[in-house]
């Protein structure tokens, strides 16, 4: 998805929160705004939009010398959804795959990209809401896809949300998926350190993609990450970043999200908060 007029207050808004995050210090934040606003004035505007991530990470490294300024937040959402995670896993275990998916698409409202601010409160009500709401799309059709497949990989997005994945992956093949998280810290998406810390890491196998970027832009990622997305049969795509920077014109993929974008909305067909499970086929 290439980027819009739309996505530019945006991103300025994600350099500052970003920079806050880093530094108690105006100045150095002003330095970092400055600079993200100078780079977005030159951005090619047909590059996906979390690239500018990639920029604003390095930008807060350099200036305040802060390698992961959403650290604590990661932490933080980890630790309320493994916080979650018993009771969730009861209503998993008793009831159908439908209701696995409602609630590892229901994670990915912990999402500090397109929010500045989440909040446990809208966690548990977006959970609450995906019990019950239609889906944008259909499960069956997932489903079949999941048991056919010979080899998945499943291309995740933002710490806390792994958590909701792992009542998924509850319910699949965990020898025939390959689960990988982001190649270094960018913005609150999930690297090795949270998967081990989740629990991921028992579940299943877990790459990284090589790249520091909240999406696949497959020549930024290793050759490990991208070898793997050759040999997959289907691909799970969770979150925004992950649709924004995939080819939607690849039929192996299933695009698993909450719409918080207008935006993704408009690219996606979808409505603003639907629940999504999208293929462009």
């Amino acid at each position: 998805m290439r980027m819009h007029n739309d996505c530019l207050p945006c991103i300025a808004r994600g350099g500052l929160d970003a920079a806050r995050l880093a530094t108690d210090d105006e100045q150095l934040q002003l330095k970092i705004v400055r600079k993200v606003l100078k780079e977005l004035c030159v951005f090619d505007l047909n590059c996906p939009p979390p690239l500018m991530a990639l920029f604003i990470q390095q930008t807060v490294k350099q200036i305040t010398g802060v390698d992961d300024p959403y650290k604590h937040i990661k932490k933080k959402y980890n630790d309320f959804a493994l916080k979650l995670y018993p009771e969730l896993e009861k209503k998993v275990k008793s009831s159908f795959f439908d209701t696995a998916v409602r609630l590892c698409i229901a994670g990915n409202i912990i999402d500090f990209g397109s929010h500045n601010k989440v909040g446990t409160k809208k966690v548990l009500d977006t959970i609450h809401d995906a019990l019950s709401v239609d889906i944008n799309g259909s499960v069956k059709p997932f489903k079949i896809a999941c048991e056919k497949a010979s080899k998945i990989l499943w291309i995740a997005d933002n710490a806390g949300e792994i958590v909701f994945d792992k009542l998924l992956l509850g319910k699949m093949d965990p020898e025939k998926i390959t689960y990988a998280v982001r190649g270094g810290a960018t913005q609150n998406d999930a690297t090795m350190e949270d998967a081990q810390y989740t629990g991921i890491t028992k579940i299943v196998k877990v790459i990284d993609t090589g790249a520091a970027i909240p999406g696949v832009i497959l020549e930024y990622c290793s050759n490990d990450f991208r070898q793997q997305y050759q040999q997959a049969d289907m691909i799970i795509s969770k979150g925004q970043g992950n649709l924004e920077t995939l080819d939607n014109r690849d039929t192996r993929i299933f695009f698993l999200f909450k719409a918080k974008c207008p935006v993704v909305a408009n690219y996606a067909g979808c409505r603003l908060n639907d629940i999504v499970i999208k293929t462009f086929k």
